[in-house]
């Protein structure tokens, strides 16, 4: 049974800036999940999950005694709300979308074929339909350079909440306060550089646009962005700086100040135009000709990129808060390819190190039991956190819950739900991170398509 959910979990899917005003960042402690803490404090995260099967992490830190249970308890106590949703008795034909080869089968890494007659017979025969399973969302782009050619990208969440405000004024779409993550480990952030002065354009702050220092296919990227910002010395003299290269030499003549800060964006790079070296061919995410608002999940996450327009549109996907609530998240990154390739989304390998940091916060999905639009043709996934929540971040472990006995299975629709069944399920960690930034059903609604 081990075996099974860890390859389930392998394939289970889910599925700039303003800163003029920076006076201040938020103070939020690093992180460092290896770093016992006094797990009697206040402001540790109550969350928790196991990593690799040798240790229990409580938020940022390895659980201390008894504190696991103390968590599960309140959070049993706690988290209690729900909500009612529409039952249907209507078959659903979810083929996996993003699981499926074209005979129909679902392939794990390890090249283990499941057919869906097998699924089927061990499904306990009820149906989940929710409302609106999947919508479209329009999400304003923001054009970059890399090595001279532009980069177009989504702002989602900041660690900043000034900038977040500023960011969210600039695009006229909400950008979410993720103070999460300010804890993201070094290794698992990219670098931007926002420009304070020189040549005027239609950059975030008035000037040229932002320049990444790399886009997807190279290994060194990262929808995690540390902002740096260059300010140069006589903007007389300036010029566009179109890579970091361009940037580095203008820095090592003199000719500007580079100064980095602690705010980390994210911001995933929906379509981009190769490298200077020729390696990396232009690019952008997997494109779908449809969606179904409750059909199968699918393997491809953007359904329109309008650089026009200066709009992307992609698939929001029906799930549930920590507490029963109604959120919408879209899919951009994950950290494995497998995952990735799946669900025709970018692979960002340097974001798997959030998966020991409080950077990153638990999603449960689903393996079995009640058939719906979830990633493996289950129910909807359970986040462990959503936005306006302290420890809410768009880094989310991935969390397989599997029933026991299938035909107990029922309709798991808050935190509550999950901890009050761990006797009749089994939970695994799939071991990958998936950047899936959540939007209240009004900002979905609001801007749609």
């Amino acid at each position: 049974m081990t075996s099974k959910i860890r390859s389930l979990g392998v394939l289970l899917i889910l599925p700039l800036l303003s800163i003029s005003a920076v006076t201040a960042f938020v103070n939020v402690p690093s992180a460092n999940a290896l770093t016992k803490r006094d797990y009697t404090a206040p402001n540790d995260q109550p969350l928790t999950f196991t990593y690799g099967g040798n240790f229990v992490v409580c938020g940022d830190h390895i659980c201390g005694p008894g504190e696991y249970s103390q968590i599960q308890q309140e959070l049993s106590q706690a988290q209690t709300g729900k909500i009612n949703h529409t039952m249907s008795t209507q078959s659903m034909m979810s083929n996996g979308g993003s699981m499926m080869s074209g005979n129909g089968a679902m392939m794990s890494n390890g090249g283990s074929i499941v057919s869906n007659e097998t699924m089927m017979s061990k499904d306990p025969g009820s149906v989940l339909k929710l409302s609106n399973a999947n919508l479209p969302i329009v999400i304003p782009l923001v054009k970059g350079l890399y090595d001279g050619k532009n980069v177009y990208y989504i702002t989602t969440e900041a660690s900043d909440s000034t900038i977040a405000t500023a960011l969210g004024t600039f695009t006229n779409f909400p950008v979410t306060f993720a103070p999460a993550l300010a804890k993201a480990p070094a290794s698992s952030q990219a670098n931007i550089y926002a420009f304070k002065n020189g040549v005027k354009g239609g950059g975030v702050l008035g000037f040229q646009p932002n320049v990444v220092d790399s886009i997807p296919g190279e290994l060194k990227y990262s929808p995690l962005w540390k902002i740096n910002l260059v300010e140069w010395k006589d903007a007389s003299t300036a010029t566009v700086l179109g890579s970091e290269d361009d940037i580095m030499a203008a820095f090592n003549a003199g000719k500007i100040t580079i100064t980095p800060t602690t705010i980390v964006v994210n911001c995933p790079i929906v379509q981009w135009g190769g490298d200077k070296e020729g390696t990396i061919p232009a690019g952008h995410l997997k494109i779908r000709d449809s969606i179904s608002e409750s059909g199968a999940y699918g393997n491809a996450q953007v359904l329109n990129i309008d650089t026009d327009k200066m709009q992307v549109t992609f698939v929001a996907h029906r799930g549930f808060g920590p507490d029963g609530s109604t959120i919408y998240y879209i899919v951009t990154d994950a950290s494995q390819k497998g995952p990735a390739d799946a669900l025709g989304i970018v692979l960002a390998n340097k974001t798997q190190s959030t998966i020991s940091s409080s950077a990153a916060a638990d999603l449960y999905q689903f393996s079995n039991g009640i058939t719906g639009s979830g990633p493996l043709g289950f129910q909807s996934g359970v986040a462990s956190a959503k936005q306006g929540d302290q420890y809410y971040s768009p880094m989310w472990r991935i969390q397989v819950v599997t029933w026991k006995d299938p035909a107990m299975a029922t309709v798991l629709e808050n935190v509550h739900d999950i901890t009050s069944k761990n006797t009749m399920t089994d939970t695994a960690v799939a071991g990958f991170i998936v950047n899936c930034p959540f939007f209240s059903a009004d900002t979905v609604y609001s801007h749609g398509k």
